[in-house]
């Protein structure tokens, strides 16, 4: 008999636990969410967040210098 895998083997957040890994206030992370830039489901009045998602977020909101500004003007 094989066995599957869990349905949810990635890390699941609280609000507040993804507001503490972001260092944002939880009111910041909830304008994301309803700004539809960090995937969240909805359970009840709750959301839960991926993990996998928030370091995504995080990675896409990374810095990257404007080619311009590295010459110096």
């Amino acid at each position: 008999m094989r066995h599957r895998a869990p349905l949810l083997d990635q890390e699941i957040l609280t609000v507040e636990q993804a507001a503490e890994y972001l260092q944002v206030h939880k009111i910041t992370l909830y304008r994301y969410i309803r700004q539809g830039l960090l995937p969240a489901a909805k359970l009840g009045k709750m959301y839960r967040l991926f993990r996998r998602d928030v370091e995504a977020f995080l990675d896409a909101m990374r810095h990257q210098p404007d080619a311009d500004s590295a010459g110096g003007k």
